[in-house]
């Protein structure tokens, strides 16, 4: 029986230095019946010759004519996917070798109400190559409160959709309507509507300190403390009844409430979040500290 096509995507600008290494991963995998698909936002660096040092024909390049906006971006190279499955890679980052087999081999075992599977990941500083952190969720099966306290199951690199689901969800939300792109987020909607599983293995490095700031850092965040604020708060909209059943499980967005107001130097309501937050799951906030 032929092998299912999976589909990787890979969003990128200005990324000639890293993408090589990312490109490289995807076309070595075990698994050979792919299509790499990388969408560029106008780049104006050497992005264009990275892409021409490749001879394979199952990488599929595109070059948009101006930077559109994260979602637009994706939402057009989710719509060029030809694959049963649709996996990602974002441009820094790269997959161990067997990452597309083994999650294939799991998707094609697992009844079609899965229709969301992920991996581990591991977190490296891309100049010294030391591991910084590894991030490693544990949830399996109906998921659907346990996702909306904190970002558990993220990691976009990480994830394996089935193509009709993701299509379902149309994709990620943009920035304008939840305040960030946010792959937590979409994780938080699929698994209203299906079942997961993973690999608990890790099967794709993650590489920060390289000049170019992820969406995943500090830095990023702090400049965009009322768009994070605005994000929590459609959180706790678009999940309501989620947190009925789950009350403890606001503590997170009221943190982040209290912290993005604290960097705003709102001190007050920084105060009165941070009160708010320790009355709804005082064992959280001693999580908290210890993990400082």
């Amino acid at each position: 029986m032929e092998e299912p096509l999976v589909s990787v995507i890979t969003i990128t600008r200005n990324r000639g230095n890293l993408l090589k290494r990312c490109i490289s991963s995807v076309l070595a995998q075990s698994y050979s019946n792919i299509e790499h698909i990388v969408v560029d936002g106008a780049s104006d660096d050497n992005t264009d010759e990275v892409i021409a040092s490749f001879k394979d024909e199952r990488l599929r390049f595109e070059k948009l004519d101006y930077n559109c906006p994260l979602k637009e971006t994706m939402d057009h190279a989710i719509e060029m996917c030809l694959g049963k499955y649709i996996t990602f890679l974002d441009s820094d980052d790269e997959y161990l070798p067997k990452k597309i087999e083994k999650q294939v081999a799991l998707i094609e075992s697992l009844p079609e109400e899965y229709g969301l599977i992920y991996c581990w990941m591991t977190y490296y500083d891309n100049e010294t190559h030391q591991v910084l952190r590894v991030h490693k969720p544990e949830l399996k099966g109906n998921v659907r409160d346990e996702v909306i306290g904190e970002p558990i199951i993220s990691g976009t690199p990480t994830l394996m959709f089935r193509r009709e689901l993701l299509i379902k969800l149309d994709g990620w939300k943009s920035p304008d309507e939840i305040g960030i792109v946010s792959d937590w987020e979409l994780c938080a909607r699929a698994c209203q509507i299906t079942k997961v599983d993973y690999i608990p293995e890790s099967l794709v490095n993650v590489y920060e300190n390289h000049g170019s700031v992820r969406q995943s850092e500090k830095a990023y965040y702090d400049k965009v403390c009322p768009r994070t604020i605005k994000f929590s708060q459609y959180f706790l909209n678009h999940f309501e009844e989620n947190f009925k059943r789950r009350p403890d499980l606001i503590f997170f967005h009221y943190w982040i409430f209290f912290t993005n107001n604290f960097r705003m130097r709102k001190y007050g309501m920084a105060v009165n979040w941070f009160m708010k937050a320790v009355a709804k799951n005082p064992k959280a906030l001693i999580k908290k500290i210890f993990h400082l």
